[in-house]
């Protein structure tokens, strides 16, 4: 399989590869991507553990930073990559079940339960955000319940234990969980959910919003997955349509996703501003793969916005692909971050293949227009806004869509604290959050 290109937690079109399968079909030549390296001959634990010291030695963005490691002594490959990484950066890097990762990014879809939760700052565990048609949807939950029990344990006795990494059971169809929440009325009631497939909506909330004669665009993003394109597609262009002015993109748990999808919505963003064809993003790879080094371009869009401005709204949460997009349209585009300071993420990974398994290893730093690159501590917001759970997302009272419509009004913004809603996450908050999503993508 040498020579097949992915890129996730972030996915482009290679175009060099795409040149070398067309010279190679003309001329009959062997055509290799140098980024790629064979998969192992078996699939034994010790042929995929040093397939996996393979690909790092070479096509890992710190090759040289890998340890020389015994692949015997490992009982799995992740275990191994754990202990490959260049720790002093790389939060990202893993190995995931393969059938899972491409309904992810292929198909839209993902086994869960439907909703995410995070604590606020009164250090309640709140349901932050549900997936259309999914078990919590049918379910009845909503942004803003408090959850008080799971599995028949009070919140106080699962962090006195540390036992959030086991409350949602594995990624398998029919795992139950039973909650009990506390609705915004203040009723108590019994939930009970099964894992099931969930189609992603990526695009669950959009609107217009018309404020002192200007129409703003707004829309919530979920994830950069391939069929995220004809979503986006047909809310632009019916913001295009209705004459939108202004555009609020609202990225504050998207954490990421293929870097085509990312490359699309920079594109309907600027690429009507006279733009289109100028350099969206490259790619970088390690000082012995520079020759594979490229530049992706903006697309020529005919639906595409013309704004005066745009406005992300973002989280800690926000990472990746959600940041490339914050810094491809920066040149091109006055561009606002309302929220809290994004997650850190300016790289991205090349997919491995094998057996059952793909390897996501860091293999390349992304870089905008401008030369701007390597924000691990992420965009920090000019409006400091809170996530507010109290209220639904689109909302114009919501904490951080009321704060950009304030500054979109007056050019002001009414500050709060800086961390409100988005703490960095720790190893222990990582475990408790039902996200099947970012598990998935690897954006921690």
């Amino acid at each position: 399989m040498r020579g097949q290109v992915r890129y996730a937690g972030s996915a482009v079109v290679d175009m060099k590869l795409i040149r070398c399968s067309l010279v190679g079909a003309l001329f009959l030549g062997a055509c290799v991507d140098p980024v790629m390296v064979d998969p192992p001959d078996d699939c034994t634990v010790l042929s995929q553990n040093q397939y996996v010291i393979d690909v790092m030695k070479h096509a890992y963005l710190w090759n040289h930073e890998v340890p020389d490691l015994d692949p015997s002594l490992y009982d799995e490959p992740a275990a191994l990559l754990a202990d490959l990484r260049y720790r002093e950066v790389d939060r990202w890097s893993r190995v995931s079940d393969k059938a899972q990762s491409d309904a992810l990014f292929e198909a839209g879809k993902f086994i869960g339960y439907g909703f995410n939760h995070m604590r606020d700052d009164d250090d309640k565990i709140r349901v932050s955000f549900v997936h259309d048609d999914s078990p919590a949807s049918r379910a009845g939950l909503r942004r803003g319940d408090e959850i008080v029990e799971i599995n028949r344990l009070s919140i106080a006795e699962i962090d006195a234990g540390g036992l959030w990494g086991d409350m949602f059971g594995p990624t398998e169809l029919g795992i139950r969980v039973d909650l009990q929440v506390v609705e915004d009325e203040g009723a108590v009631r019994e939930v009970s959910l099964e894992k099931d497939w969930i189609k992603i909506v990526t695009v669950p909330v959009s609107t217009i919003i018309e404020s002192d004669g200007r129409k703003i665009g707004y829309l919530v993003f979920s994830t950069f997955v391939d069929t995220a394109i004809p979503e986006l597609d047909e809310v632009v262009a019916g913001f295009r349509q209705a004459g939108v002015q202004e555009l609020i993109v609202d990225l504050r748990y998207n954490g990421g996703g293929r870097l085509s999808v990312a490359r699309h919505l920079a594109s309907l963003i600027a690429g009507d501003a006279g733009h289109d064809r100028d350099v969206a993003y490259s790619v970088n790879f390690n000082d012995d793969l520079a020759a594979e080094n490229e530049s992706v371009k903006l697309e020529r869009l005919a639906h595409a916005l013309t704004v005066d401005r745009v406005y992300f709204i973002t989280t800690r949460r926000t990472l990746s692909a959600s940041e490339l997009v914050i810094n491809a349209v920066r040149p091109y585009v006055d561009t606002y971050v309302i929220g809290a300071t994004t997650g850190g993420k300016p790289v991205g990974m090349r997919s491995f293949d094998f057996c059952d398994k793909i390897l996501f290893p860091i293999t390349f730093r992304l870089v905008n227009a401008d030369g701007e690159t390597d924000y691990y501590d992420g965009f920090a917001p000019d409006c400091v806004a809170d996530d507010d759970l109290l209220r639904q997302l689109g909302e114009p009272s919501e904490g951080s869509l009321a704060a950009t419509l304030g500054l979109i009004r007056d050019g002001t913004c009414v500050g709060g604290d800086p961390n409100a809603g988005a703490p960095a996450p720790s190893p222990d908050e990582r475990l408790f959050r039902d996200d099947p999503l970012r598990a998935t993508i690897g954006s921690w």
